[in-house]
């Protein structure tokens, strides 16, 4: 699901009333959020899934899919009429590798409508060491058959338009101990420099008559 512009990250600007269909919905405007890429959430996709693998998440308002449902047939992927839906392959370990994002416009615009949306920075694509992302435009683009799940264009996106699914959670750093006394390291001792031997000249006695 290439899309990542929920009720929170994309927030309403209009209020759409009309037939619940994406694809008489996508004729008429941009989307309740602005972006004229996103997903539009009326649900076409769920309606056409005959393994009840998609329902539309009612925080989010996006489609979700169910991994132990789907059988990769896409038919959700031929009727968004916006194309965000994209059937790949699970990489090993069932990890995966995508930009969460359709949306081709200048970043500008992006940002004005999607706080994750992606603005074609193209740090990713400079940062990946298998050549596996390209942009599209304005849109940055991963290519499952060339990515090695490494994880590291997620790290350096700004806008968290790239998901890594399926990888380990980060260990948190070990926090400082509060009231915890700080460990002074012992400073070397200086080297012991030699002392000149003073010789004591004693005055010479003098006998008075």
């Amino acid at each position: 699901m290439r899309c990542n512009g929920s009720c929170q990250n994309s927030p309403s600007k209009v209020h759409y009333e009309g037939a619940d269909i994406c694809a008489f919905a996508n004729t008429l405007y941009a989307g309740e959020g602005g972006c004229s890429k996103g997903c539009l959430g009326l649900g076409d996709c769920v309606k056409k899934c005959n393994f009840d693998a998609i329902h539309i998440d009612k925080e989010t308002g996006l489609p979700v899919v169910d991994p132990d449902k789907c059988v990769g047939c896409g038919v959700c992927a031929k009727t968004c009429p916006r194309g965000i839906i994209e059937v790949r392959p699970r990489g090993k370990k069932d990890r995966r590798v995508y930009v969460c994002c359709s949306n081709t416009d200048k970043g500008a615009l992006v940002v004005k409508n999607c706080s994750v949306g992606c603005i074609g920075c193209q740090k990713c694509l400079k940062e990946c060491p298998f050549e596996a992302i390209e942009m599209r435009g304005n849109l940055a683009y991963i290519d499952p058959a060339k990515c090695k799940a490494c994880g590291k264009c997620a790290k350096v996106c700004p806008r968290g338009s790239i998901h890594a699914i399926n990888f380990p959670a980060p260990k948190p750093e070990t926090p400082a101990l509060q009231g915890a006394e700080p460990v002074v390291k012992p400073q070397p001792k200086p080297e012991a420099q030699p002392v000149e031997a003073k010789t004591e000249v004693k005055p010479e006695k003098t006998v008075t008559a």
